[in-house]
């Protein structure tokens, strides 16, 4: 086709999500290198957003406006809060509109752009009836296909050919220096390990138990020696954290409070990362940190992080993968032991060191 003037990106959320679709929309790039590219998204989605150079504006989504309105009984102000969303993001005519992310939400508004294309998600990936808005769909056969092929599947429609997966990113210098000061002031050097526990809240059902990392942590330091920092995100999880540091006497360090360029900074500058299913387990892999990454109920064919630095841990039972967030037994996680995420670890660390 043509070179196209003006291309838009739908996928809102969430930060895992989002860094799944960064080859196909980079690739986009890299095929179209003229076209200006918007996306659509929402959260901490639109902070990472800003660090990749290749997207040319990020559009916030009103969601926590839109939200408050409603829980404070005016229906109304929410309502007037989408409209002028979507008449600034009319302003524009889109060559091309992609929706990524394949629900209810994202299909409404990829139909009320100006546009001459949209291409959206077809069966089995579309979600909430979304795939009955799109005149173009892509549909498929396996589910159990990694986001990032499925991703890739929109773009190669259209003709995209090549797949461009280092992703270049710039975090901004305020940004690095505030990471810099971390690592002067906690006396960082050497080998660094991060250890981060927790996960979104919705995501709790997918967190490996907290004296498991404790077991793991010990055995690290006991044999490997490296400076573990323990990563943490909201205050609930702050708290957490300085109780993981008390009952492992203090021998580990708390990271600082960080959005998310800042956090693509600090993953930079570290040797080994190991966390469950969640975003900033997909920022590590993105930055091209080693990751150790333990899986319970989601499934590692389509969601582990993308990249080969990396071993996944799973317990291979047959009730998993399952999205089951009310599950009281949680076999396929708390049958993975300790010993087994060490073993990866060592394994991982030991290939990573050969590679160098």
């Amino acid at each position: 086709m043509q070179n196209p003037e003006n291309i838009l990106v739908l996928r809102l959320s969430s930060l895992g999500d989002i860094i799944m679709t960064l080859p196909a929309v980079y690739s986009l790039k890299n095929y179209f290198p003229s076209s200006k590219i918007a996306w659509v998204c929402e959260g901490s989605a639109c902070e990472l957003l800003s660090c990749m150079r290749f997207v040319d504006e990020v559009i916030k989504f009103p969601r926590d406006k839109i939200r408050e309105a409603l829980n404070n009984g005016s229906p109304m102000e929410a309502w007037v809060t989408f409209l002028n969303f979507i008449r600034d993001l009319r302003r524009t005519e889109f060559d091309l509109v992609f929706d990524f992310h394949g629900i209810l939400k994202s299909a409404v508004i990829s139909c009320l752009t100006r546009k001459k294309r949209m291409v959206g998600l077809g069966k089995p990936y579309a979600k909430e009836f979304s795939h009955l808005f799109y005149r173009e769909r892509i549909n498929g056969s396996d589910q159990h296909i990694h986001k990032v092929q499925r991703n890739m599947m929109l773009v190669k429609y259209i003709g995209v050919k090549g797949f461009s997966e280092n992703i270049p990113f710039m975090v901004p210098k305020t940004d690095e220096e505030y990471v810099e000061q971390f690592f002067r002031k906690e006396g960082l050097s050497g080998r660094v390990f991060v250890v981060n526990p927790f996960s979104s809240i919705r995501g709790r059902y997918k967190r490996w138990p907290l004296e498991y990392y404790r077991e793991l942590i010990k055995m690290i330091k006991k044999e490997m020696d490296p400076r573990v920092i323990i990563l943490w995100g909201t205050n609930e999880e702050k708290i957490e954290a300085e109780k993981l540091k008390e009952s492992l006497n203090g021998d580990v360090i708390l990271s600082w409070s960080m959005n998310v360029p800042k956090l693509l900074a600090f993953l930079s500058k570290v040797d080994l990362y190991i966390g469950g299913d969640s975003g900033i387990t997909h920022l590590a892999s993105l930055v091209k940190t080693p990751v150790v990454a333990i899986f319970g109920p989601s499934d590692h064919k389509v969601n582990s992080p993308w990249g080969t630095t990396k071993k996944i841990v799973r317990r291979d039972i047959e009730c998993s993968p399952c999205k089951k967030r009310d599950c009281k037994e949680r076999r396929c996680l708390t049958e993975i032991y300790p010993e087994q995420v060490f073993e990866a670890i060592k394994e991982l660390y030991n290939q990573r060191s050969l590679e160098k």
